[in-house]
């Protein structure tokens, strides 16, 4: 596992907030943000002992966990640059009768956690 198969903390946090705003339960997963006193932001597995200097716990839901909870489909596309040199774009669709916007990142995690968080947002999911 590397940390592309998580998405960044920063959505991890918009994740939380929205789930904490909506009384939405968020499943047990393998991986966590977790803020330190010394030291700040670092991803633990969720079986890695934590010490008194842990101060808050993120969930940081690996792909497969997302796609378990939703059923979406990110994939890779490729875009070009003004370069004229293409770059790997993951772009996230929804599969509904509903628009959404074009949500694209570097990773597949990151994509598929914009399109989480955009549903959650919307309300167009209420649970996980």
């Amino acid at each position: 596992m590397t940390k592309k198969h998580v998405p960044d903390l920063e959505l991890c946090q918009e994740f939380d907030r929205l789930c904490k705003e909506k009384n939405i339960t968020i499943p047990e997963t393998e991986f966590y943000w977790c803020f330190y006193n010394v030291g700040g932001w670092i991803l633990h597995h969720v079986n890695q002992s934590y010490d008194k200097n842990v101060t808050e716990r993120i969930p940081a839901p690996l792909v497969s966990e997302q796609g378990e909870w939703l059923k979406f489909h990110s994939h890779k596309s490729i875009y070009g640059s003004k370069t004229g040199v293409a770059k790997n774009v993951w772009r996230w669709h929804f599969f509904a009768d509903f628009d959404v916007p074009d949500l694209m990142a570097d990773t597949e995690a990151n994509a598929r956690m914009m399109g989480l968080n955009y549903l959650l947002a919307e309300g167009i999911i209420t649970k996980l």
